[in-house]
């Protein structure tokens, strides 16, 4: 996705806002939402804020660059079928995350 909306992005936050379980840190994040606030609207010029927020664009697979890809997990299945290849598990998947 190259682009997300305002309301997905304030989603987000809200979401990340809702697990903390510090007082502290959610009286440092209010004062620090307020500070910004107040920041911004003193920079504010006459055009309105952006509706959406830009996110850098990744550059699309071409046909061959999905087709090989394709290829490439089809033989490294049949070579797990075979046993010759391990996969990781999922915990290891998500430990890289």
């Amino acid at each position: 996705m190259t682009t997300m909306t305002l309301e997905s992005l304030q989603n987000e936050v809200i979401r990340d806002v809702l697990n903390v379980n510090d007082v502290h840190i959610l009286k440092k994040l209010k004062n620090f939402l307020r500070r910004e606030e107040r920041k911004t609207q003193e920079y504010a010029t006459s055009q309105p804020a952006p509706a959406v927020a830009s996110e850098e664009a990744e550059p699309y697979m071409t046909k061959e660059e999905i087709l090989a890809n394709f290829d490439q997990a089809c033989k490294e299945l049949k070579l797990n079928l075979e046993g010759k290849l391990e996969f990781k598990t999922l915990e290891e998947a998500l430990n890289e995350l």
